[in-house]
């Protein structure tokens, strides 16, 4: 599964379009926008909307591949991220179900 950045590059080359095009569009600098597409840096949330109306693509899309992003780069350096991961899908199903039972809660 192709990374954010990876993604975004594609669509731009996809579309024969140089980096100072897209960047100027969706509101970054263009050296950001390399970051962005070589995995140095992530790029806020908000500029997601931004990525998909100009590429026209759906925003769920590239908010997956953001948070996967978001989780998987953290753990490239751990010694067993299968076993983090496990255990966060667990911890997910055990906040999911204490939702349910106590009502809605929020983080802070």
């Amino acid at each position: 599964m192709e990374t954010l950045g990876e993604y975004l590059r594609k669509l731009r080359e996809e579309q024969h379009l140089p980096i100072r095009k897209v960047s100027a569009v969706v509101d970054v600098d263009q050296s950001t926008m390399g970051k962005y597409e070589r995995g140095e840096r992530l790029p806020k949330r908000a500029l997601l909307d931004n990525f998909a109306t100009f590429f026209d693509v759906p925003i769920e899309e590239l908010e997956k591949r953001f948070l996967t992003d978001k989780i998987v780069f953290p753990l490239l350096d751990e010694d067993n991220p299968e076993a983090i991961l496990l255990c966060c899908k667990e911890k997910l199903e055990y906040l999911r179900n204490k939702k349910l039972i106590q009502g809605e809660f929020k983080f802070q």
